[in-house]
């Protein structure tokens, strides 16, 4: 997935209109080592309240298992007596590629904020207008915002990473690892 990812890091400049994709920030990402740096997440749960920092992939040592674990406790179903599941490793490299994607781009604290991560097949059952065979379930989704990246552009720039699915919805943007697809929601 990464190399599909990198590709996609065609991007740098943040200007009067937002993140600019252009072709001469390939290059720069190159140059910057984009994915070749460790991975870090800064994320925030609409539901609890918590936020916190989770590595999840160092450059000497590759994916990090205290980050990873921390990452699914982070990502569980709070919602159905704190629920865990493994989480697809490509989510995680997709909201870090958003995330420093955001920060190249020059925008201060590009803070996500989970709306909704895994699922239990019960909980999701109870949701209205959710897919019986939701990626939720496997922990392959999430739906986020991003702290100043407008929903329509973190949409767009999710885009560019070809990693899956991008549902736009009112209040929130929801990103997989299934197969690509386009979507709005209510």
């Amino acid at each position: 997935m990464v190399k599909s990812l990198r590709s996609a890091t065609a991007v740098y400049a943040a200007g009067a209109t937002g993140i600019l994709f252009s072709d001469e920030a390939f290059a720069l990402s190159e140059r910057n080592g984009f994915w070749r740096r460790n991975r870090l997440l800064e994320m925030r749960r609409a539901d609890t309240g918590e936020q916190g920092k989770i590595l999840f992939y160092d450059t000497k040592q590759g994916y990090i298992k205290n980050g990873y674990l921390a990452a699914r406790w982070f990502l569980r179903d709070a919602k159905d007596n704190n629920a865990v599941t493994n989480i697809d490793t490509g989510l995680l490299n997709l909201l870090y590629g958003l995330q420093e994607w955001a920060r190249i781009a020059g925008k201060p604290n590009p803070l996500i904020t989970v709306n909704s991560a895994y699922r239990t097949p019960r909980r999701n059952a109870s949701i209205e207008g959710a897919s019986r065979n939701s990626l939720h379930i496997q922990g392959r989704a999430v739906d986020i915002t991003m702290r100043g990246i407008g929903l329509k552009q973190l949409a767009d720039m999710a885009a560019h990473f070809n990693a899956g699915g991008i549902g736009l919805y009112g209040s929130f943007v929801h990103l997989d690892t299934g197969r690509i697809r386009n979507w709005r929601g209510r």
